[in-house]
């Protein structure tokens, strides 16, 4: 199948808080996906990132 949506070690911080760290995720074509956690878990900022509304940061390997 082919792939919707995919990352690899995706973060982003603000400030000295993590909002997301180092997600990797690969969503099919056709698939059903949904983000579920507390709040402040970094649900919305993933989703921005991969709607390109915000910058990711760059982590040096």
């Amino acid at each position: 199948m082919s792939i919707a949506i995919q990352t690899n070690q995706l973060t982003q911080d603000f400030g000295n808080l993590r909002a997301v760290d180092q997600t990797s995720l690969e969503v099919d074509i056709g698939s059903l996906f949904g983000f579920l956690g507390f709040n402040g878990a970094g649900k919305t900022t993933t989703i921005r990132l991969l709607l390109g509304l915000e910058e990711p940061l760059l982590i040096n390997e």
